[in-house]
């Protein structure tokens, strides 16, 4: 548009000599950003980006220059220096979207560097690399939100939740964001926080079931089961293949010793994902309080072929071998003697060998 003005005016005033140098000038800035974008397309990256520094040289004003210099050490992947100058086009044009876009693409691959230091258990260089990323670009809120993860398997909660809510406030629909400010405020035993939080993210969004989970999680520690029994029931509604939803839901009716109506959410949970050694033993602690000694004896199987080392599931097939003095008394000891290795179920182990190798003890 400035050429085709100078141009008119040039016809409106022919004698008019600085029309006439500006018009010169233009056809210079053309000339060298041509050069520029030639030898960029032949491989020659050192002479575009000589061609674009005179422009700049010449023209300090014309943002397209430190753009195109930007460009030339992003194809050569020095993006410290690449970033300088897209900045310095920003700082002439605020609003140079190129080079906006370009800050952003930097800032991604940091991102995926940092994402796959991550994926390798590598937190600490992880870390670093997000932090990075917020120095490019302090909108990046996935940034935030992962220095927050990994701040949280670090065990610094509160600095986990100070991430979270960066993220939140440059994102505010981000409910992921909330659930996971929730995890971190329940491990602070903020529960007030994190029922807060995670109503925050059903607020956005209303089929998010883990946050129906958690809250269910926590009303089950808290011996409120009408409460948890709502949420789950919300929860498997929205999501009919969540899983833990049906297993929250068997154990929030099992701790009440509803047995009847914790086998079904149970046996769905079991069926949904076979390899849950948590569901099965659950399974086994309905069936075998229920008296059906040959399921919980195959639930409390698939519980110690998942998981041998868990006592629970020992302390259960014991229970169910025995079977109130009806089954094999060896049998029985056989799996309450490996119960006993678990030390969070010794005693328990222990009570229930002393119900089978003494049963007179026990009868009422």
């Amino acid at each position: 548009k400035t050429q085709e003005y100078i141009r008119k005016a040039i016809e409106a005033e022919p004698e008019n000599q600085d029309y006439r140098e500006e018009n010169d000038r233009l056809k210079e800035i053309h000339t060298l950003m041509e050069d520029g974008k030639r030898n960029k397309q032949t491989g020659n990256l050192s002479a575009a980006y000589e061609s674009y520094r005179i422009v700049l040289e010449k023209f300090p004003f014309f943002a397209e220059a430190p753009y195109s210099m930007g460009i030339i050490k992003y194809y050569e992947e020095d993006f410290e220096e690449a970033l300088k100058h897209f900045n310095q086009a920003l700082a002439l044009n605020p609003f140079h979207e190129k080079s906006m876009q370009n800050i952003f693409n930097i800032a991604k691959k940091k991102y995926n560097f940092a994402s796959q230091a991550y994926k390798n258990r590598d937190f600490e260089g992880a870390l670093d690399n997000y932090v990075e990323v917020l120095k490019i670009d302090k909108t990046f809120y996935q940034a935030h939100y992962q220095i927050g993860r990994i701040k949280s398997i670090m065990g610094d909660e509160s600095a986990a939740i100070e991430h979270f809510l960066a993220a939140i406030e440059i994102l505010p629909t981000f409910y992921i964001g909330y659930y996971s400010m929730g995890q971190s405020q329940r491990a602070i035993d903020d529960i007030a926080g994190a029922i807060k939080s995670m109503e925050s993210a059903i607020e956005i969004n209303p089929g998010y079931d883990k946050a129906y989970g958690e809250m269910a999680s926590i009303f089950i520690e808290q011996e409120d089961f009408e409460s948890a029994i709502k949420k789950l029931n919300i929860a498997i509604q929205v999501n009919p293949q969540y899983t833990n939803g049906y297993l929250s839901l068997g154990i929030a009716y099992s701790d009440q010793e509803k047995y009847d109506l914790a086998q079904p959410p149970l046996e769905m949970a079991t069926s949904l994902d076979p390899k849950s050694y948590m569901g099965w033993y659950r399974l086994a602690v309905v069936y075998n309080a229920q008296g059906d000694c040959e399921n919980a004896k195959r639930a409390a199987y698939k519980t110690t072929d998942l998981k041998a080392v868990f006592g629970g599931g020992w302390l259960e097939l014991g229970v169910a071998e025995w079977c109130g003095g009806k089954g094999s008394k060896r049998a029985a000891e056989n799996a309450l003697e490996k119960a006993r290795n678990d030390r969070t179920w010794r005693k328990s182990a222990e009570y229930e060998l002393d119900k089978v190798r003494n049963p007179k003890k026990y009868q009422k």
